[in-house]
């Protein structure tokens, strides 16, 4: 048996875990050819058993109304033709088993995530770890989401840095500078600990007047503990640069082993910074080849906008008794709202037609409107009136 479910306007369906009981959503059809093996939330290991209470009891209504009655029917009949005693047979179905599938709506409070290890994107309410649904690798979603680029300099230095600064957030970067990410009062050497940890990188401006000592010190110091502790997802960068009387920034100990860059120009500088950074610019985010990580991807999202003429639905249904009808009658069919026809089934053409029942079903999916799809008969839920008064 073949059961579809709808999905959201950007074409999720709700899973949920059997273990720790959260929903999170996947696209299918998309990404992996593998099927869901891990809970996103808790990392639960399991084969087809994601569905939530809402889709197994349509699947079981399913079954009963398509399989379980008519064969029980049939069984009756053949039991009323054979019996010539008093023995009478009744089939009743249980009319609290829902008839329709449940709707699936947009949750603004639900963040896409991509993950590289497996090409699977997922919608999940975010918390401090999450599972990649098919193979299962763990994300530590606090290391993920630290993506500020630390600029370490001498005070003397700061207006070249400044520069700096403005221009990596130009293209999208976020750059930590202590002037302006620390507050009033806060402990320099924690705060300078604690932007190195919200950080993917640190650039080191060695110039003629860096000291390998106190605070510079301190922040060479953690920038290779946090490197050692986030692997490729922390970048060292390291620009030597020489003065007019041609000397030259030192190399501090601790990184004087990797390889640092001599750049000729501010722009070469920057140039070697955007390229030895784990961060993409613009949207900033991971690149594709960093493992351990989850990307959130650009989806476009069509849930703020209803077509025209789900619009033109709402509006007259909203403006009127509140109901909208597809009318049957031995004459034809059509779509009401508020007693007004709003488009001749019959006599529409295809295109036309589609575009009003796209409008129908677009309400019906984004709850603004409830009823019985057998009898063709809605009429406005609250959402659906709240929706209306933000319309033009």
């Amino acid at each position: 048996m073949e059961v579809s479910f709808p999905t959201d306007s950007d074409g999720f369906l709700a899973q949920e875990c059997p273990s720790c009981g959260l929903r999170f959503k996947i696209a299918f059809g998309q990404g992996s050819e593998e099927p869901v093996s891990h809970c996103p939330y808790c990392g639960y290991r399991g084969s087809d058993c994601w569905y939530t209470g809402e889709q197994a009891d349509y699947i079981q209504s399913l079954v009963v109304n398509t399989t379980l009655i008519p064969e029980l029917k049939k069984f009756q009949r053949q039991t009323q033709l054979s019996s010539n005693g008093p023995l009478r047979l009744e089939i009743k179905s249980d009319s609290s088993l829902p008839v329709e599938p449940p709707m699936e709506t947009d949750d603004a409070f639900m963040k896409v995530l991509h993950f590289p290890c497996c090409n699977e994107t997922i919608k999940v309410e975010q918390h401090e770890k999450h599972f990649c649904i098919i193979c299962g690798t763990e994300i530590d979603m606090n290391s993920n989401e630290a993506k500020k680029v630390f600029l370490s300099h001498k005070g003397v230095d700061k207006e070249m840095v400044r520069d700096f600064k403005q221009t990596l957030e130009l293209i999208g970067y976020e750059p930590w500078l202590d002037e302006d990410a620390m507050v009033a009062g806060t402990s320099l050497e924690r705060g300078i600990l604690q932007g190195m940890k919200d950080s993917c990188g640190a650039v080191f401006f060695l110039t003629p007047s860096f000291r390998d000592e106190g605070y510079l010190k301190s922040e060479v110091d953690y920038a290779v503990r946090e490197q050692r502790k986030k692997g490729d997802r922390f970048a060292i960068i390291a620009l030597q640069f020489v003065d007019a009387n041609g000397q030259e920034g030192t190399i501090p100990e601790l990184i004087d082993n990797l390889v640092w860059k001599k750049p000729k120009t501010q722009l070469e500088a920057l140039r070697e910074v955007i390229r030895a950074l784990p961060v993409k610019s613009g949207t900033v985010d991971w690149r594709g080849s960093i493992a351990g990580i989850v990307t959130s991807p650009s989806i476009k999202s069509i849930s703020t906008e209803l077509s025209d003429e789900a619009k033109a639905l709402l509006k007259e249904a909203t403006n009127g008794n509140g109901k909208l009808y597809i009318h049957k009658v031995l004459s034809g069919s059509a779509l009401l709202a508020n007693n007004k026809v709003m488009c001749s089934l019959d006599s529409a053409d295809n295109r036309a037609k589609a575009r009003w029942m796209g409008g129908l079903e677009d309400l019906k999916r984004r709850r603004f409107i409830q009823g019985n799809s057998q009898k063709g008969a809605f009429e406005i839920t609250r959402e659906g009136y709240e929706a209306a008064e933000s319309l033009d």
